[in-house]
């Protein structure tokens, strides 16, 4: 892969270029604000004159290239940028990610093929650059986002950032769509008076369990074990179409051979994790010359139910004599009450 420094902004404008008519749509899509991109003037990024031009509020979208990163900056001062997007519902979180993926492959040249994508709103852009660090080698392209009105806006891509990681840490966190764990207090009435959840077990109170209970707002709050968790990565496929042939048939199947699926071709199609698991239904888009899917309805995992007894103080059960099959395994029933 060729090295991501200003050397490369000639494929960033070749880029901006191929990419400007899919960009404005997915912009539309997003904000509901049409506009057109086009380049302006792009190469070695200085700093200090690039952070004078955006010490505002602004959108920004880090995309991953590797260790490294490229920022596009979009400033509030543009009008571009609707007020949900500071603190966005899940619905405008959905659609951040889905704008930042769509303009990380319109904007940035395959050489440089992100291999993540994010968008928030960060209070300072200037900053949060700063903090993202620009290689001593860094390139900028200058894009004018054109409006409706006639008017436009400056906007920047910035590439070869060294923590990029730090663009988005001053971003706006929805705070209300965070569950909030209920307080020893505030356990209903109706378990007054029975046996505390932890007592008498010999293991004392958990240390969690206090007046105030830890709160994670943000990714680098979460314990490590749950940092490493949201890592892993899963394979992730859309199913066009599935059908069940006959061994003879399959054997005979050649170049040139058609199979028939019972799906229509304006049916959805199922995404799907892990291979196994359904999560959502979407359709075929074109995202550039790339082949992609918007997620039009998210399929909610199965609900599991397990009957818990609540036992009064004093009193407790004993094995049963006769064992309880549950499928194939035996298991030992704990109904005989003393």
């Amino acid at each position: 892969m060729p090295e991501l420094n200003f050397s490369s902004v000639d494929n960033f404008i070749e880029s901006v270029k191929n990419g400007a008519e899919e960009s404005a749509s997915a912009f539309a899509r997003t904000f509901g604000a049409a506009v057109t991109l086009e380049s302006k003037e792009g190469g070695r990024c200085n700093v200090e004159k690039l952070s004078a031009k955006i010490a505002e509020k602004g959108l920004a979208l880090l995309l991953q290239v590797g260790a490294q990163g490229i920022a596009v900056l979009i400033p509030s001062s543009s009008g571009l940028i609707p007020g949900w997007c500071e603190a966005p519902d899940a619905t405008g979180k959905s659609k951040l990610a889905t704008f930042a993926q769509e303009w990380s492959m319109n904007l940035v040249p395959e050489d440089f093929f992100p291999d993540d994508s994010q968008a928030a709103v960060v209070q300072n852009l200037s900053q949060g650059l700063r903090r993202a660090e620009p290689d001593s080698q860094a390139g900028y392209l200058e894009l004018v986002l054109g409006k409706e009105d006639g008017t436009s806006a400056p906007a920047y891509i910035v590439w070869a950032l060294t923590v990029p990681e730090k663009l988005l840490e001053d971003s706006v966190p929805n705070f209300d769509e965070i569950p909030q764990a209920p307080l020893v207090s505030e356990i209903p009435p109706d378990f007054a008076g029975q046996v505390p959840p932890f007592g008498n077990t010999g293991f004392g109170t958990p240390s969690f369990i206090s007046s105030e209970l830890p709160q994670h707002h943000r990714l680098e709050d979460l314990p490590g074990y749950a940092r490493s968790a949201l890592k892993v990565k899963i394979p992730v496929a859309t199913i066009l179409a599935r059908a069940k042939k006959p061994i003879k048939t399959v054997l005979e199947l050649g170049v040139g051979s058609i199979i028939q699926f019972e799906k229509s071709c304006d049916e959805m199609l199922e995404v799907e994790v892990g291979q196994t698991i359904v999560i959502a239904s979407a359709e075929a888009v074109k995202v550039g010359d790339k082949f992609g899917f918007r997620i039009s309805t998210l399929v909610l995992p199965e609900e599991r139910f397990r009957r818990v007894e609540v036992r009064r103080e004093g009193e407790y059960l004993v094995k049963s004599d006769s064992p309880q099959i549950i499928g194939k395994a035996p298991m030992k029933s704990f109904d005989k009450k003393l």
